[in-house]
């Protein structure tokens, strides 16, 4: 199977992506549809705090990627808020191991700031009204 072109859309999504952990995180979640993780665990698999997964985990909730658990607080699920979110985020799975390189520069070619993060959280957020 090839791999997806990069269309506008994608490009727009990744370039929006606040950091390499948040990709992997999103990705780990997308790749285990279904199953409930908690901060703790998150924070082994990617070598990182539980206040960094945390933090990480509530700014892909607050993009609409995943939500918390059921009655949980430090328990998320995958669970895009769109159906067009969930097939960026299907495409971005599977141009992301074949363009490695290409997608890790695109991240971070910006410069760190307060405001990729917010721009991440507002990037696909749709209105009813459109």
């Amino acid at each position: 199977m090839s791999s997806p072109n990069l269309s506008n859309e994608l490009r727009r999504f990744i370039n929006s992506i606040a950091s390499i952990p948040h990709l992997e995180i999103m990705l780990l979640l997308q790749q285990t549809q279904g199953e409930i993780w908690n901060v703790r665990a998150i924070a082994q698999r990617m070598y990182i705090t539980d206040a960094q997964a945390e933090a990480m985990l509530k700014d892909l909730c607050a993009a609409g990627i995943c939500k918390p658990a059921p009655n949980q607080t430090d328990e998320f699920i995958y669970s895009p808020a769109f159906d067009e979110l969930r097939q960026l985020i299907d495409q971005l799975a599977e141009y992301y191991p074949r363009n490695l390189i290409q997608v890790t520069n695109m991240i971070h070619a910006k410069s760190a700031s307060t405001q990729r993060v917010q721009m991440f959280a507002d990037a696909f957020k749709f209105h009813k009204d459109k």
